[in-house]
């Protein structure tokens, strides 16, 4: 599969998995219980950054369909935003040990972060690959 096929697809899939995610949270499919202090407030304050991730993947979506040279800044910057979001969940998650408490929400959460890392890096490189060097004038 090439460069565009990879960053079209994981981009939709990106926004369309991440926008459901909030829809069933919102909606109270996916309760969020306080598991440590401070824990509900933590995870509400998750949707305005995902939405970041949601508007960059889209625009790399449509950019790279279209053959546009944003497609290579807009995929490498949901790359990014998705290894942010998953660092920052991590992070949290060690420092107060919701990582070890293995409950069927927390390994939901445990593979949304393996998802941000591996997902995040795999834009980066692909939507890199998308520039088209050829036709850059380089400063001299």
């Amino acid at each position: 599969m090439n460069s565009k096929k990879i960053v079209i697809s994981l981009s939709i899939f990106s926004a369309t998995a991440g926008i459901l995610y909030w829809i069933t949270v919102f909606a109270g499919l996916f309760p969020v219980t306080e598991l440590v202090p401070g824990y509900k407030t933590w995870f509400m304050s998750f949707p305005i950054a995902d939405s970041w991730m949601f508007v960059c993947a889209i625009l790399a979506a449509i950019y790279a369909a279209k053959d546009h040279p944003l497609a290579a800044l807009f995929a490498p910057l949901t790359g990014a935003s998705l290894i942010f979001l998953g660092l920052y969940a991590f992070t949290y998650g060690f420092n107060t040990g919701l990582l070890f408490i293995l409950t069927p929400d927390e390994v939901i959460e445990i593979i949304i972060k393996i998802y941000c890392l591996t997902v995040g890096s795999t834009l980066i490189y692909h939507g890199w690959k998308l520039n088209d060097f050829r036709s850059m004038k380089l400063a001299s």
